[in-house]
């Protein structure tokens, strides 16, 4: 399979993650959430352009979701990456490598402060010869 198709793959599932991904409970008082530069929207783009499958990985047919955790600081910067579920070795450090990457988030805000907030991300690796089971 070329490339484009890839992008494609990842695009879908980098969407469908996105429309699962939880911010922070309303038990933790939060006014204002931390987000993404831009929103689900742009975060499935992000994760489109750079979430590359390693090729062991495609070598050995190897798919799931990979749970990253991770601390979004007052100042945006993202801290404490670390897999909460993973796949396989290969798998689980591109999650972490992506999320190690991104752009600084816009803090969660409480009482008109900027705070820490802990999320978890799932990154989904499909195949498109394979069935992705739960």
């Amino acid at each position: 399979m070329n490339r484009f198709n890839w992008k494609i793959v990842l695009a879908f599932f980098a969407f469908v993650c996105c429309a699962t991904f939880s911010f922070a409970s309303d038990k933790d008082g939060l006014i204002k959430k931390a987000s993404f530069p831009g929103g689900n929207d742009a975060l499935a783009s992000y994760l489109q352009a750079n979430v590359k499958y390693p090729e062991s990985a495609v070598k050995n047919n190897e798919i799931g979701k990979v749970f990253v955790s991770f601390v979004v600081e007052t100042d945006g910067s993202i801290q404490n990456v670390k897999v909460e579920k993973g796949v396989t070795n290969a798998l689980d450090e591109e999650a972490m490598r992506v999320v190690r990457n991104m752009p600084k988030w816009t803090p969660a805000m409480k009482d008109g402060k900027e705070v820490r907030t802990a999320l978890t991300l799932p990154i989904v690796f499909h195949l498109p010869n394979k069935v992705l089971e739960k």
